[in-house]
C-alpha cells in the first residue's frame, strides 16, 4: 500500500456501477480515498462539498455527459486534474476532451496498473504544485507593456496582466470574470477614445499584483478628458449611454477607480475580500 502524508481522495464518475466499484477497489488498495458519483450532477455536488483531489470521469453518460462535466470543472477550477475514460476507438472525443482541459485519458478497456500510473503521476504533480503555491504570497508580480491601439489584441493583453490572480486566489471566479470586463473597458477606451483607434499610438498597461491587492494602470497617448463632463458614470441609468458606460462598469466591478489630472491614465484597484490579511507564515 502506498504511504502518503495525508490521504488523497479520488472522485470516480461513471453511470455503470461495476466500473465505479472496480476503480474504487484499485484506488483503495493503493491507499487513496474514493468518492463515487453515478452522473455529472452528483459529481458537481461532490466537488462543491470539497475534499476531492482528482476526478476520473466517463465521457459517455446520460443526462450531463462527461464533456459538460469537464467544462464545468475547468470553468470553476482550471487546475483541478481530470482523467477521462473513453471508448478505445473514440479518438475524436478524446482529442476534444484533452483540448478542453483533461489532464489524461484512459481508453476502455484498461488495466489496474494503467489507471494507477495515470492517477499517481497527476496527484504527485498536483502535490508539487500546491507546495510551490505556498510561497506565492511572498511575491509581487509586475507586468508592463506598450501595445498598439488594435482591439483584437485586448484579450491577449488581459490574459498576461491577470495570469497570477488565480494562483494567489485574490478573488472568486465570478469576481475575476468581472475584473476582466473592467480591464477590457479600460483598455478599449484608451484605444478608441484616447488614441482614436490609431495603431501607431500605443496604450501603456501595467499590473502590480501582491497577496492583498491587484492594481492596473492603463494610459493612452490622447489629450485626455474632463471626468466631470461625463454623465454620472455610477448612475445605472447611464449604463446604456455611449459616454460613461465603460467607466460605470469599471467602478461597479473594481474597488477603486481613479484618473490622473489629464484624464489619459486610469488606475483600477481590486482588493482581497475582507481587507488585507497577513501573509501566511507571518507572526
Amino acid at each position: 500500500m502506498q504511504t502518503q502524508d495525508a490521504k488523497l481522495n479520488i472522485l470516480v464518475v461513471d453511470d455503470e456501477e461495476n466500473i465505479r466499484n472496480v476503480l474504487e477497489t484499485v484506488f483503495v488498495a493503493k491507499g487513496y480515498g474514493v468518492v463515487k458519483a453515478a452522473n455529472g450532477f452528483e459529481a458537481i455536488k461532490a466537488i462543491e462539498n470539497g475534499g476531492v483531489d482528482l476526478a476520473v470521469i466517463d465521457l459517455k453518460m446520460p443526462g450531463m455527459d462527461g464533456m459538460e462535466l469537464l467544462s464545468h470543472i475547468k470553468e470553476h477550477s482550471a487546475q483541478f486534474p481530470v482523467i477521462v475514460m473513453t471508448g478505445f476507438a473514440d479518438v475524436e472525443t478524446t482529442a476534444k476532451a484533452l483540448k478542453a482541459g483533461a489532464s489524461d485519458f484512459l481508453a476502455k478497456p484498461f488495466g489496474a496498473q494503467e489507471v494507477f500510473h495515470s492517477v499517481s503521476r497527476l496527484l504527485e504533480t498536483r502535490k508539487v504544485h500546491d507546495k510551490n503555491r505556498k510561497i506565492l504570497p511572498f511575491f509581487k508580480f509586475i507586468i508592463e507593456a506598450e501595445v498598439p491601439s488594435r482591439t483584437d489584441s485586448v484579450n491577449g493583453v488581459i490574459h498576461y496582466l491577470t495570469e497570477h490572480l488565480k494562483d494567489i486566489e485574490l478573488c472568486e471566479s465570478s469576481q475575476l470574470s468581472n475584473l476582466v470586463i473592467a480591464l477590457y473597458e479600460a483598455i478599449v477606451n484608451g484605444m478608441r477614445h484616447g488614441n482614436g483607434n490609431d495603431p501607431a499610438k500605443k496604450v501603456r498597461v501595467r499590473s502590480e499584483i501582491n497577496f492583498n491587492e491587484a492594481r492596473f494602470t492603463i494610459a493612452d497617448e490622447g489629450e485626455g478628458f474632463a471626468f466631470d463632463d461625463i454623465a454620472n458614470p455610477t448612475d445605472p441609468k447611464n449604463l446604456y449611454k455611449s459616454s460613461g458606460r465603460g467607466i460605470y462598469l469599471m467602478k461597479h466591478f473594481m474597488d477603486e477607480v481613479f484618473y490622473n489630472d489629464q484624464g489619459n491614465e486610469v488606475t483600477l484597484v481590486k482588493r482581497r475580500k475582507g481587507g488585507a490579511r497577513p501573509v501566511p507564515g507571518d507572526a
